[in-house]
């Protein structure tokens, strides 16, 4: 079979489903006449990461596309008619949102916020130098606010007034949370765990482990019966430490104000994957022992993703928690499956879950998109997501479900992998998956993403630093069985 593949129409989501509908036709017809997918695998591999991440994205867009009807726009008006630009109390709703710092109603609206949080950087890098002139440093930000304020739906535009000074009286200098809100929605695997906010840094989470159970209830033979038979609950608590990300981009103090904006869209969007990406890959891959589990990490720059800085350093950020393939190995619930990459197999890692975790409903398997495509692809039982349409978007990247559990890719389950199912940078040819139940795995939020921004006079730069603060656990006892690791799969 020659396979030629063209450039997939990603545009929307029926032209992403049939792109990832052609993968798998291709796949399963080389997998038929060849037996492997080794000399088409870069190319299948490339079109199946782009399909998955458009469909995700599309999924990501709804909120901020749709048309959001005037009168949710009219919200933001004060009765005396001027906008609310940022949340406040009021006397007759409480808290009221403002335009700039709620979820936003429609594309509109979300043009206006990106576009004032990046006057309020570019400002704040151009008026550190100039204090005395920072009304005047933005002037082409300043014209980019005023234009799409022009664009306003004509019963929210009324209230801007004169909008001559480009709204800078109801705009603030300070960042605004559309960052923290593009982190939330980039994220892909860490979407599959309910978030828990954090109060503090260090959190003790009270948790049952053994709960109330009833006894046969005697019959009464005589006055004054025996009481009946009671029991306990059995409670106990987890240690829960909100772990510090920080992602750090430098800029020139002699940028000019075209520069900074041409360049923003690029900062931000690396702040963004840089921490998202940190994000997956720690909850695969990390592991906060004394001693890392892969032995290589000194060296394992997954798919080119970190460079050589900084590897299996103490602020490695594979050393942030336990992730999900070494909560497997500490629980003894790893195998290895290079004899069963099958359904049955699939199946047997499924119920080595402890009960009740091996139910569906709440498990996911992440796998690599080489061992989806070598094996998976070819299970007949495999539904793939051109086949349930719709669904696909219920999880961030899912793209396939086999027995009922979603199969969601990631490029941070490594095919670089020895036959131990470590990275031990001896041998790099392995893979494997994750089964687990996404329910008894939480991230603890103590402070979402911010950006601050900052001049170093020493060195003439401004540091652009993104932060988050979190934790990812689990709510089980530290021997429960609720994942389990496959490895030494193939991967090539």
């Amino acid at each position: 079979m020659s396979l030629e593949l063209v450039t997939p129409d990603l545009s929307t989501p029926e032209g992403a489903r049939k792109a990832l509908a052609d993968v798998h036709t291709a796949a399963r017809e080389l997998q038929a006449e060849n037996g492997t997918l080794k000399a088409q695998m870069g190319a299948l591999k490339a079109d199946l990461v782009a399909a998955s991440q458009a469909l995700a994205e599309q999924a990501r867009r709804v909120t901020a596309t749709s048309d959001g009807a005037e009168s949710e726009l009219r919200a933001f008006v004060r009765p005396d008619g001027k906008i609310r630009g940022v949340g406040e109390m009021t006397t007759d709703l409480g808290w009221a949102p403002g335009l700039l710092d709620s979820e936003p109603t429609c594309a509109w609206q979300r043009d206006l916020q990106v576009a004032v949080e990046t006057r309020n950087i570019v400002r704040a890098v151009k008026s550190a130098r100039r204090p005395h002139l920072a009304d005047t440093v933005t002037p082409i930000c300043d014209a980019r606010v005023k234009s799409i304020v022009a664009r306003a739906p004509e019963s929210v535009k009324r209230a801007f007034g004169d909008i001559s000074t480009a709204g800078a009286e109801w705009y603030p200098d300070v960042m605004l949370p559309v960052l923290e809100r593009d982190f939330m929605l980039a994220r892909r695997v860490a979407s599959l765990f309910q978030v828990m906010p954090m109060s503090q840094k260090n959190m003790l989470l009270p948790f049952l482990s053994t709960g109330l159970r009833p006894y046969i209830k005697g019959a009464i033979a005589a006055d004054d019966p025996s009481q009946y038979t009671s029991s306990s609950m059995t409670t106990a608590q987890r240690t829960v430490d909100a772990v510090g990300f920080a992602v750090r981009s430098q800029l020139d103090e002699e940028a000019t104000e075209d520069a900074l904006i041409d360049s923003m869209g690029v900062i931000r969007g690396e702040l963004i994957n840089a921490t998202v990406d940190g994000e997956e890959d720690s909850i695969l891959n990390a592991d906060s022992t004394a001693a890392h589990a892969d032995t290589g990490l000194a060296n394992w720059d997954i798919r080119s993703r970190w460079g050589t800085t900084g590897l299996g350093t103490a602020s490695d950020h594979r050393r942030a928690w336990i992730g999900l393939r070494h909560r497997a190995g500490d629980v003894s619930n790893t195998a290895d499956g290079d004899g069963v990459q099958t359904t049955a197999g699939f199946i047997t890692a499924r119920g080595s879950l402890a009960s009740p975790h091996g139910v569906a409903g709440s498990l996911v398997c992440i796998t690599s998109p080489e061992w989806y495509l070598l094996k998976m692809v070819g299970l007949t039982e495999v539904l793939t997501v051109d086949k349930f349409g719709p669904s696909a978007t219920i999880f961030s990247g899912q793209l396939a479900s086999l027995l009922g559990v979603p199969i969601v890719l990631s490029e941070f389950m490594g095919p670089d992998m020895n036959a131990s199912g470590v990275y031990d940078n001896t041998t790099k040819t392995k893979t494997g998956f994750v089964i687990f139940n996404r329910d008894r795995f939480k991230i603890g939020m103590r402070r979402g993403a911010a950006v601050e921004i900052d001049k170093d006079i020493t060195r003439g730069i401004f540091n652009l630093v993104g932060t988050v603060r979190e934790i990812f656990f689990t709510v089980d006892s530290s021997t429960k069985k609720n994942v389990r690791y496959n490895y030494n799969l193939t991967a090539s």
